[in-house]
């Protein structure tokens, strides 16, 4: 019989930040392209140019150089494709003010 089954699994997890970012430096709502980039230490590693009208993605650059620092180059794509889309649908032109004003003003 095994006893661990009425036990609780407690534990936690520690997220710490890496210094990796991700930022969109270009959101063109006439377009519909959105460039989005993965940066460390203030290099960029990869940018990706999302084009939601086409439905295409270029892509220049790699994030394996990151190792465990980075999420994997394809997890990193999908994020891109998925964000521009927002971006786009909800008439996002500069994400950044976006969310800061997400943080700043939660509950309107």
């Amino acid at each position: 019989m095994n006893d661990h089954k009425d036990k609780p699994n407690a534990g936690f997890t520690l997220f710490k930040p890496t210094g990796v970012r991700h930022e969109f430096p270009l959101v063109d709502l006439v377009k519909q392209r959105v460039t989005g980039t993965v940066l460390y230490k203030n290099k960029i590693y990869m940018t990706v140019v999302v084009d939601v009208k086409a439905d295409t993605v270029q892509v220049q650059g790699d994030t394996a150089d990151l190792g465990d620092l980075a999420i994997s180059r394809e997890s990193y794509i999908d994020m891109f494709k998925d964000q521009a889309k927002f971006f786009i649908d909800n008439h996002i032109s500069n994400p950044q003010e976006y969310y800061d004003e997400l943080i700043n003003n939660p509950s309107e």
